[in-house]
């Protein structure tokens, strides 16, 4: 599986070539130009190790996997010659300069084929904590007017002081800054925990047990806002309906027909009535009397059957 252009194989295996490797493998094709294997191209950069301090380069790049804690980093560079030499090499770098601690060849098959530099960058005459090992091969495509490339790996002491550690984890800032922040998640609500969260109407919570009678009578809603007022903030009530004004012209009612005719009567033949009401005759009115004091109460109390005596 390949993660940006780096395969597990240096995931898993410290990328740590020997003397002769760097100079008989990694060197010359670095100076050929081919992709190397397994994505150690993304293992050494191609950076100008006398443009800047150390501590620069640490904060720009992070140290290869499985080498954090001694700060390993490699770096394909020019050596540039001091002005009016043709051998001597211009070795500082910002306020500070890499002093040659020893110089030791490397052989293969009997022969010389390179060599490697040990260095030690001081500011004055103090270490700063950090070295490195420049590789050099004698192929003349290495050799250029002005300079010769080289392979350099820069690393801690293995005394290093706890300032230089902390130059060397310097990166993980740069890389906090470059990652992106996470996206805000949007909230998952269920169904459960917006049920939960609805508050219960006031009137449901409000409500006593009561008799159907009673509850018939609390329903009767008595103004249109009453009405409406227990509903959810979403129902909103049907707008009035607007009516034609009435007209104060008076409609007379058609007269009753058919059995209603027969309870109609006018003011006429009302009057009429209780005229000959009023008009009887004194004998009807007698006739109609009937003296109820001469009647004995034994009698009310005797059959009116006369064959009962017998």
């Amino acid at each position: 599986m390949v993660a940006d252009g780096l395969d597990d194989f240096y995931k898993l295996h410290q990328f740590k070539p020997s003397k002769e490797d760097a100079v008989t493998y990694f060197l010359p094709r670095l100076l050929a130009g081919p992709p190397l294997p397994h994505g150690a191209d993304r293992l050494i950069r191609h950076a100008d190790v006398y443009a800047c301090e150390p501590k620069d380069l640490a904060a720009e790049y992070a140290p290869v996997p499985l080498a954090v804690s001694i700060g390993d980093r490699f770096f394909f560079t020019t050596c540039k010659h001091k002005r009016g030499s043709d051998t001597r090499i211009a070795r500082v770098a910002g306020a500070g300069t890499w002093a040659v601690q020893k110089t030791e060849n490397v052989y293969h098959k009997g022969g010389k084929i390179g060599e490697v530099k040990h260095l030690s960058f001081k500011k004055g005459k103090v270490s700063t904590g950090w070295v490195m090992e420049e590789y050099r091969c004698l192929l003349p495509e290495a050799v250029f007017a002005g300079g010769e490339k080289v392979l350099c790996k820069i690393h801690l002491a293995p005394n290093a002081c706890t300032a230089a550690r902390q130059e060397s984890a310097a990166y993980k800032l740069r890389q906090e800054r470059a990652e992106p922040a996470p996206a805000p998640q949007a909230e998952t609500v269920t169904a459960s925990a917006r049920t939960q969260k609805r508050p219960a109407p006031v009137s449901a919570a409000a409500d006593t047990p009561c008799s159907k009678k009673m509850r018939m009578a609390a329903s009767v809603p008595t103004s249109d806002d009453e009405e409406h007022e227990d509903c959810p903030v979403w129902f909103t009530p049907a707008a009035p309906v607007s009516l034609p004004a009435a007209s104060t012209e008076v409609h007379h009612e058609p007269e009753a027909d058919d059995d209603m005719g027969r309870f109609s009567c006018t003011m006429e033949e009302l009057l009429r009535v209780q005229q000959q009401e009023q008009t009887l005759p004194v004998e009807a009115e007698e006739q109609l009397d009937f003296d109820w004091e001469s009647i004995d109460p034994v009698d009310l109390l005797r059959p009116w059957d006369d064959d009962w005596e017998s």
